[in-house]
Parts: C-alpha cells; structure tokens; sequence
C-alpha cells in the first residue's frame, strides 16, 4: 500500500509539474509575443516620430537662416547693382559664418553664374558640370529651398549638409542661390545625441540603401542597408515609402528595425534598429 501511494503521488507531482511548466511556458509565448508586438507597432513608430520631430527642429535654425539671407535687402541691392564689389559680399558671408556658426556660406548668380564664398570667388558654375548641377535643378525646384548632402569644394569636400535657398528680386524674379553649409561631423553628433537619448542605434540612408548618416560610435562593416540579410527582404515595403515595422534573427538576437521615409532629399529613408 505504501509504494502505491508513493507511486500515486509520484505521478500527481509529475503532472502537476507538467502542467506548471506547460502553464509557464504558455505565459512566456503570450508575453513574449505581445513584447514583441508592442515593440514593432507601438515602441519603434514613436521612436521614430520623435526622432523626425528633433531632425526637424535641429535643422530649422540653418534653414531660418538661409531663408533671411535669401531676403536680406543688402544681398539682392548688391546683386541688382551689378555685383560691382566681391569684397561686399565675401565679408557677408563671412559674418554670417561667424553670427550662426556654420561651417559654411555662399551665393551663387543667376546672372554671372559666380559662386561666391567668405574668401571670394570660388567658381563659375557651369551647367554641363556634375559637380554644379545642384545649382540647375533649385533654379527649376516648385519650392524655395531644398535640403542637400555634397561635398563642399571651398572646404576640402568635406560632406556637408547644405540648405539651399532661392533668391528673388522685388518684382519677383530669379537672381540665385544661397545659403549654409552643416558639417556631417556636426549632423553625426546630433544623432549620436537621439541614439543616446532613446537607446537607440540610428543612421540615415538615401534611396538606393547607401548609408548617409550614423553617429559617431557606428562600426558596422555595411555600407548599405539592402546589404543587411533580414533588410533586404523588405527592400519592396521600404521603397514604397510608409512606414515599416518588422523584426528579423541574427546570431541568435532578434533585432527588431522601424523605417521611416523622409521627404528633404538629404533624408530618403531613415532606420531605427
């Protein structure tokens, strides 16, 4: 009778233990799914609006200032009267350098087709140029400035963001561009700020997937996110535009990544992983 009992009891604490574990387990793929649900649709999409948000607020002081230079009644008299003194115009520049701390300046003639600079004339821009055909296409753009990523000849080619803006005479014509140059050491700092603020890794990638942006501490290999196995499977989604949440498996982690598209053409598509 005892060995009955002991073997009764036996079976009952397996059983019990089964089903506790059966019950433990169950309760780890619910929570684990909604974790993961609440963190591709809900989490990471706010993330994501909250770093749009900062991106635009940071870059609404060089696009105030380039739409000032744009309507500063000095830069259109000088342009209307000739462009008699380059000097005029270098000096403005560089005051505006040194008022807004930018890295950069310009103004570049319709008329002449001079880019000017804090140190003078940089250039005459030429329309069968590669390098010059930023300043063609603002001329025909439907709106008045354009937010840009290029080298920087008057310093080096350092990659710069540029602000580029119309300039109009006061019956309303076309007499240039102008406007202020952020370094990409300046922008990789801003995002290292958002990724250390929401705990975040956060780059930047244009149309075609090459990576244009990333905080400093970046060091991954890949250079382009359609490169990136668990990416590239939604490269469609991606180009389409909307908003994308999705997770994918790497060395045994789940990464779990938001994309956002941007409409400033510096900023095709972003990543949040």
């Amino acid at each position: 009778m005892p060995d009955k009992t002991h073997r009764l009891l036996i079976i009952i604490s397996l059983l019990l233990l089964t089903g506790f574990i059966g019950t433990s387990f169950t309760s780890y793929l619910v929570s684990s799914a909604a974790l993961s649900h609440h963190i591709t649709q809900t989490e990471l999409p706010l993330i994501g609006d909250n770093v749009y948000s900062e991106i635009q607020r940071d870059l609404l002081k060089p696009t105030f200032i380039a739409s000032l230079m744009a309507t500063d009644t000095f830069l259109r008299d000088w342009v209307i009267q000739g462009e008699s003194d380059p000097k005029q115009i270098s000096r403005y520049l560089e005051e505006i350098k040194v008022k807004y701390n930018t890295f950069s300046s310009f103004f570049v003639s319709d008329h002449t087709k001079r880019y000017y600079y804090s140190k003078g004339i940089l250039k005459t821009v030429q329309r069968d140029n590669s390098r010059d055909q930023w300043y063609f296409r603002i001329a025909h753009l439907d709106k008045d400035y354009e937010i840009n990523l290029d080298p920087d000849m008057a310093n080096q080619d350092t990659m710069t963001i540029f602000i580029n803006h119309k300039v109009y005479d006061y019956d309303g014509n076309y007499i240039g561009a102008t406007g202020v140059g952020l370094a990409i050491p300046a922008a990789n700092e801003l995002i290292s700020t958002y990724q250390e603020r929401y705990n975040r890794t956060i780059f930047f990638a244009d149309k075609t997937g090459n990576i244009t942006l990333h905080g400093q501490h970046f060091s991954k290999p890949v250079k382009n996110i359609f490169e990136i196995r668990g990416i590239s499977e939604h490269r469609r989604e991606i180009h389409r535009g909307s908003p994308q949440s999705f997770k994918y498996k790497k060395n045994n982690k789940t990464i779990y990544v938001n994309t956002r598209y941007i409409p400033e053409s510096l900023f095709q598509k972003s990543a949040t992983l």
